[in-house]
């Protein structure tokens, strides 16, 4: 099951989100995020939060259509984020889209992209996209699909991540070490073809793709 979630951050263009929008099972939004979908014309399947940061309006607007909608206390212990991505999980999602995950909140951006690895563990594949970055967590080998001359970053989460090779990238690592507090040495790599091969053996490693 593919669930795309809308968070509150600001989305100034919408066009990349149409692709991933159109074969979605779920659509879900965390408080504000509501109104990234009222802007694009979409109903949600479910909205939730404590509406704390919402503009009134747009949830009215929703709960004049019948939208299941679920509401928290402001006062808690999770973000509504967290409690949007654990009730996509309780529905069976398998794939997860963040949109309006990455704000001028370095705190809560921080805090979404640690939440990845709640995710990873539990087997479900998931991105937080904005239109010039992308964001994801792996424990295991993947084939990068993009565009010759983007770029990549690789940062460790894990204190330690073992056995990084690179291959299709522009500055290739073979068995490569990275850890938290060492040399940040795979940051801006940039591919050489549309895809490439990231390796790894043991630890968890951001992969980063953004564009300036």
């Amino acid at each position: 099951m593919k669930v795309i979630l809308f968070a509150g951050a600001e989305i100034k263009q919408y066009d990349f989100c149409k692709k991933y929008i159109e074969n979605a099972d779920v659509i879900l939004c965390c408080d504000s995020g509501m109104r990234h979908t009222r802007t694009l014309g979409i109903i949600p399947d479910y909205i939730l939060g404590d509406f704390d940061s919402c503009q009134k309006e747009d949830l009215e607007y929703y709960k004049n259509r019948g939208i299941t909608i679920k509401t928290f206390p402001t006062q808690k212990d999770e973000t509504d984020m967290e409690l949007g991505l654990d009730f996509a999980v309780k529905l069976g999602a398998d794939n997860i889209v963040i949109f309006g995950g990455i704000g001028s909140r370095f705190d809560h951006t921080l805090a979404n992209a640690h939440l990845l690895l709640r995710l990873l563990k539990k087997g479900i594949k998931a991105m937080i996209k904005k239109k010039k970055n992308c964001v994801e967590l792996i424990d295991k080998d993947i084939i990068l699909e993009g565009e010759k001359g983007e770029l990549v970053s690789t940062i460790p989460l894990s204190m330690e991540v073992t056995g990084i090779t690179l291959e299709g990238f522009a500055y290739p690592l073979t068995d490569h070490t990275l850890t938290i507090d060492d040399d940040i040495v795979a940051v801006s790599n940039v591919m050489m073809q549309n895809q490439c091969k990231i390796s790894i053996k043991t630890g968890y490693l951001f992969v980063i793709r953004s564009k300036d």
